[in-house]
């Protein structure tokens, strides 16, 4: 059925009788007219996404809702769903108005309004939005479409795209994951690069041949004592940080024991290290932030660590690329769940060399999402064990 409003095929979704008692349910929890209509709305719209995944076999997890949570509901509007493994998206919910004949039945008003608001709470963190037409008379919600992002504040029903698109955008979101289990079977698509590929390019001319004027004494390896530049390999594993950023290089460290930190040079003094403890693998991945800042790119290297129990360590760090000895200042390093919760977060103040984020860890199955972010620029790199 086409809907006069949007264009679009829209889809109808029985609202049944279960629902409306957990709608009429959460609404009694307040006193207000205004809020409990538009917590019972919310409720109906919710209810009926949440019905149309479960019939395509998309998981979902109510408990993981604002909508669901009575205390939030108290002094937000919420009306979010989330989807596992890829984000909340939000139901927005439109009432349709029936209106009295002169011989007192009851018709649906002919048309929807052009655009609807998107609460203020709702527009970010949010991987879609859909517009939900609630029908109280009939017991019918319609999904009019969707649309991907709510920056205006508004929803445009005219605007709105198809719920095929819809299912194109959690694909894509989908795809867009990276599998970290992949990593550990040498697997890695192709942004992803080697971490001496990106601090240590190969150039594109021919190298300059520079003789070393210090002769290495094979004699002294043998006991543990080696010249500048040769760096020591555990044994079975490279030690990440002695391998890839040498010891005169202050500008590229591992800080482990959990603790964030940014560095910084003060002085011409080196802080104190503490290694991060061996990774299975390390990549890294140039960020491109030319539309804020010109030429300048950073690097964002992630190390993961097997443990015993099949979870991962994880370990983040953000670098300026090869050229630069400082991070932009004022740029984020961000963990977000799969929830869309910002779990930790540090920024780049003047002179930072690099900034970290706390070690963390995954089990298999989880997903969560590294962001890097520039005022309003904003990169995101989405994972998954």
């Amino acid at each position: 059925m086409k809907n006069n409003t949007t264009g679009i095929q829209s889809l109808p979704m029985p609202i049944t009788q279960k629902a409306i008692r957990l709608a009429s349910q959460f609404a009694s929890e307040h006193n207000h007219p205004q809020k409990v209509e538009q917590i019972y709305l919310n409720t109906l719209a919710v209810l009926a996404v949440d019905d149309y995944l479960k019939l395509l076999d998309i998981e979902t997890d109510l408990s993981q809702c604002d909508s669901w949570n009575p205390v939030v509901r108290l002094f937000a509007n919420a009306a979010d769903l989330y989807i596992k493994g890829l984000g909340k998206i939000e139901c927005i919910p439109i009432r349709r108005v029936h209106q009295n004949t002169q011989n007192g039945n009851a018709i649906a008003a002919a048309n929807l309004p052009e655009m609807c608001r998107v609460p203020t709470e709702a527009r970010d963190e949010r991987i879609g939005y859909i517009a939900v037409e609630i029908d109280e008379e009939e017991k019918e919600a319609r999904l009019l479409g969707f649309y991907p992002t709510a920056t205006t504040g508004e929803l445009v029903l005219s605007d709105l795209y198809s719920l095929d698109d819809f299912l194109i955008h959690l694909e894509k979101i989908h795809e867009s994951q990276v599998d970290l289990r992949q990593w550990l079977e040498n697997i890695f698509t192709s942004d992803w690069q080697s971490v001496e590929s990106i601090f240590d390019p190969q150039p594109e001319t021919e190298p300059t041949e520079i003789e070393n004027p210090v002769k290495s004494n094979l004699g002294n390896w043998l006991k543990n004592v080696a010249e500048a530049g040769w760096q020591k390999f555990e044994q079975g594993k490279q030690n990440l940080e002695d391998l890839i950023f040498p010891e005169d290089n202050p500008s590229f460290v591992f800080r482990g024991g959990g603790n964030s930190s940014t560095e910084s040079v003060s002085h011409g003094l080196r802080s104190n290290i503490n290694r991060f403890p061996e990774a299975d693998v390390t990549r890294a991945k140039l960020i491109d932030l030319g539309m804020r800042l010109g030429s300048t790119t950073v690097a964002l290297l992630v190390a993961i660590a097997q443990e015993d129990d099949r979870t991962l360590r994880v370990h983040v760090q953000l670098h300026p690329a090869i050229g630069d000895r400082y991070l932009p200042t004022n740029i984020k390093l961000s963990l977000i769940s799969d929830t869309g919760e910002n779990l930790h977060e540090v920024e780049s103040t003047v002179q930072n060399l690099c900034i970290l984020l706390n070690d963390f860890h995954v089990e298999p199955d989880e997903s969560f999402s590294i962001r890097v972010a520039l005022d309003d620029l904003s990169i995101t790199e989405n994972f998954v064990v």
